[in-house]
């Protein structure tokens, strides 16, 4: 295998936009078309611009080629940026105040609250009785 000779027919195929779908060449240009149209140009305009290098579609192709990068540029971030955000936080310098349980005044957040909670039985029948109400 010739690795020189692959590379340049690999690039030649990437330069030659006649085999590229219109949907890859819109994407060569996508930015300075985002540019165009915030800066108030219509969609018909911006067609017409493109037909006239060569990319030539209909303004309803247009609209939903738009629509697919759009939809791609407002996914969530993913993990690798929302940690480097986190990381970037300021770290916090307070320690939170506990939680306290308001009727018997101690602290809620310990191992004893915890113990509490899972030995905990709730009335069954009563839970049911308050959810018939609710519901009517």
């Amino acid at each position: 295998m010739d690795k020189k000779a692959l590379a340049e027919r690999l690039r030649t195929l990437a330069a030659d936009d006649t085999r590229r779908s219109k949907m890859a060449r819109l994407r060569d240009v996508l930015d300075d078309v985002e540019m165009a149209l915030a800066a108030g140009a219509k969609h018909a305009d911006v067609v017409e611009a493109l037909r006239a290098h060569g990319l030539d579609m209909s303004l309803s192709t247009f609209e939903t080629s738009l629509k697919r990068p759009r939809a791609r540029r407002a996914c969530p971030p993913s993990t690798a940026t929302a940690a480097a955000r986190i990381a970037a936080l300021p770290a916090q310098t307070a320690s939170p105040t506990p939680l306290t349980n308001t009727i018997a005044g101690e602290p809620s957040d310990g191992p004893d609250a915890l113990d509490r909670i899972i030995q905990n039985k709730p009335d069954l029948v009563a839970l049911a009785r308050y959810a018939n109400r609710s519901t009517k």
